[in-house]
């Protein structure tokens, strides 16, 4: 079967035996023209008469030269605003050069750097409305010399401990009756154990006072104390003469005062209510039974005088 081809041209038709395959070049006999033929219609067929035939392609034009690169226009530099400072847009957009350069730390200049410091908030010095307290200093102090005496003070505690068990150990674990040498002996071990624990308690003691702050004298004779036997004392007694020291004692014992005075103020100004409570409850009490006087006094009064009025009628 014939197929028919159309020249897009020189509308030359071309039969050729088969049909082309699709997307075959062929080139016109007539003008020279190559095109890809698209099938006609096989003979004997009816075309649909809204059917229009398709526009011959024109041949492409080869592309035109580029012109030359258009110069990019300026961008706008910001209004100033009032004042003489500029204002600076907000622009996302990077321009080439610092996509080149790349990203970096922008250096303050000189004159930023004077801005800041003239804009930089100053504070002068505060003053202190407050007395401050002598405590703090004075127990910073005495940490030291007030733990090693009580460390003196265990220690001295635990020989005495121990004389009295030494004293003790051949009266009690012995089986036969201690002679008057060794009865004297063990006496005497008790007694320097006695002493000796005694001695190690009042170091303590003295150094709890000196810790706390409490009593000035206690805290002076454990320090005193504590030179026998490790000379720790020495240290407490230096420390205990120091200016801040004494004046924390004396704060504290002025504190202690105005509590003591406050106490009394407050018993004795109970005192004084329960007093004036009592007072007005006996007030209250006398002044109601002079009432009650006054008013039986009244009714006595007038039933006598109507007895007496009511008499001397019948008489008349």
């Amino acid at each position: 079967m014939a197929v028919s081809y159309t020249c897009p041209t020189c509308k030359t038709k071309l039969k050729t035996a088969t049909q082309l395959p699709p997307g075959k070049v062929v080139t016109c006999p007539a003008c020279g023209e190559k095109f890809t033929p698209e099938p006609a219609a096989p003979e004997g067929t009816f075309k649909l008469a809204d059917a229009e035939p398709k526009k011959a392609t024109a041949p492409a034009k080869p592309a035109a030269k580029p012109a030359a690169k258009a110069e990019e226009p300026k961008k706008a530099e910001p209004a100033a605003a009032p004042g003489g400072k500029k204002t600076f847009a907000d622009d996302d957009d990077e321009s080439a050069e610092s996509i080149k350069k790349g990203y970096g730390i922008v250096q303050e200049t000189e004159a930023e750097k004077e801005e800041a410091e003239k804009n930089k908030p100053k504070f002068g010095e505060v003053a202190d409305k407050f007395k401050k307290s002598a405590r703090g200093p004075a127990q910073g102090l005495l940490v030291m010399p007030s733990n090693l005496l009580t460390g003196e003070g265990l220690i001295t505690i635990i020989g005495g401990i121990l004389l009295i068990v030494i004293g003790m150990w051949p009266l009690v674990f012995n089986d036969a009756p201690p002679g008057e040498e060794e009865l004297d002996e063990a006496i005497i071990y008790m007694l320097l154990g006695v002493v000796t624990f005694v001695w190690g308690a009042m170091v303590c003691y003295g150094a709890s006072h000196m810790q706390e702050l409490g009593s000035y004298p206690i805290a002076m004779v454990g320090a005193i104390m504590g030179i026998v036997p490790l000379l720790v004392g020495i240290y407490g007694v230096v420390m205990l003469q120091n200016p801040k020291v004494r004046a924390g004692f004396e704060e504290t014992e002025g504190e202690a005062g105005d509590e003591e005075e406050g106490e009394k103020g407050d018993e004795d100004g109970d005192d004084e209510e329960d007093d004036d409570g009592d007072d007005d409850d006996d007030g209250g009490g006398s002044g109601a039974a002079k009432k009650l006087a006054k008013k039986a006094a009244k009714k006595v009064g007038r039933k006598l005088l109507k007895g007496l009025l009511g008499g001397g009628g019948d008489d008349d």
